[in-house]
Order: C-alpha cells, then structure tokens, then sequence
C-alpha cells in the first residue's frame, strides 16, 4: 500500500527579495515560519532586477553568494535562480509560474506587510493570487492596516490554506527584530553595523569584497 507523502499535505513557501544584504531577520522569520505553519520547505528567491523598487547596492552576483552561505547549513531552506536565468525584469509574476509548474505542492508567497499593500502596483498582481496563497508577515499591532480588499481572503489558520490551490491570505504575527537591509547598508557604509546582525560567513564577503563602504577620496581620484 502507498503511503501519502507528508510533504504532500504541505506548502511550499516562497520568500522573495533583493536581500541586500541578506541579515539575521531574514533567516529567524523563515525559521519562525518553518516552526509554526505547514510548510514543507522555503524556497529563496532573490531578485535578479527588480523592477519595484531602485537597482540594489550589491550586484545580483554577490547578492547570490551571500544568500548561500547564510542558508548553507540549513536543509529546510533552498534558494531557487529562476530569475537569474530569465532576461528582462525580475516579474513574481513569472517566477511563481514557473515554481508552481516545478513543484507538486501549493505555493505560499511571504510577503513583509510593506510589500503586501504594495502589491497591487505589481506586475500582473491578480495573477499572482491565481498562483499562489500569500503569507502576511507582520508585527504585533500592525493587523489593522490591512487593505479591504485582501479580508475576504483571509483565513484563520495556516491549515487552511492547504484546502485550496491559491489566492488565500494568512496573517503571521511576528517577532519584532532590530535588522532592516537599509540600517545595515548605512552601518556598513561607516562601520558601525551590529556584527549579531548578519549571518556567519556573510561579514567576510562583504569586507574581502569591499560591498556597501562609501567611496574613499582617494577611490575617486
């Protein structure tokens, strides 16, 4: 008799960004997230271009690598490179079918409260509800900003998102956390960012890299 797979009564989530860099808040709120919902992994996907928001800092090689080793040492985390081999702006859009095409099980979109409201200004943002549920992440408090649009689509548990294929909305409250990619670019840029802030490996790149410092006058003469 054939069993049935438990990763077939799971999701796959999906956890886009420019990660630049990648920091310690990223991985504990896809950790938090692997703990608490039916997820059978997280699949990283770091944006190759972009077209939302300005070109990142960090060239979309050593955004890459970074990722890597700050995901390494954890097997329940894979990074996917769908937008890397694709030419012309990094769409969601596009990569979610592409995923859902690859993998079996429903997809979950993560998405930062801030990124949620804006998704309406996405690329074919309908569509990306016809692709896949969307996880809410937020901090406490937060819940109230929430647009009318997306409420008839909110379910009151994460198990509830695996009796339909897309376009369910789940609100996750998380842990407040002190990173932000922008408080670490500037701290890089004069050398005063929290070292607990980044995860291991990721430091050295960036020092034997040279990523994110300000221009010396003497790099401008």
């Amino acid at each position: 008799m054939t069993g049935i797979s438990a990763d077939s009564a799971r999701l796959v989530g999906v956890f886009g960004g420019t990660f630049d860099p990648v920091h310690c808040g990223h991985v504990a709120v896809a950790d938090a997230l692997m703990r608490a919902l039916p997820l059978s992994r997280i699949v990283f996907v770091p944006a190759a271009r972009p077209p939302h928001r300005p070109a990142p800092s960090a060239c979309a090689r050593d955004r890459l690598a970074m990722l890597r080793l700050a995901l390494a040492s954890d097997q329940r985390f894979v990074i996917d490179e769908t937008e890397y081999e694709r030419e012309g702006p990094s769409y969601m859009v596009d990569t979610l079918a592409v995923l859902r095409a690859r993998h079996a099980q429903p997809l979950a979109l993560i998405l930062g409260m801030d990124a949620f409201v804006s998704l309406p200004a996405w690329h074919r943002w309908r569509r990306i509800l016809g692709l896949a549920h969307v996880i809410i992440v937020s901090r406490p408090g937060l819940d109230g900003t929430l647009p009318e649009w997306v409420r008839p689509r909110l379910v009151g548990s994460a198990e509830a998102l695996l009796t339909a294929g897309s376009g369910r909305a789940f609100l996750f409250t998380a842990s407040a956390r002190p990173e932000s990619a922008t408080a670490l670019r500037e701290g890089l840029a004069d050398g005063t960012t929290p070292a607990s802030w980044l995860p291991d490996g990721v430091p050295d790149y960036i020092e034997t890299h040279g990523l994110y410092r300000r221009p010396s006058r003497n790099d401008e003469s």
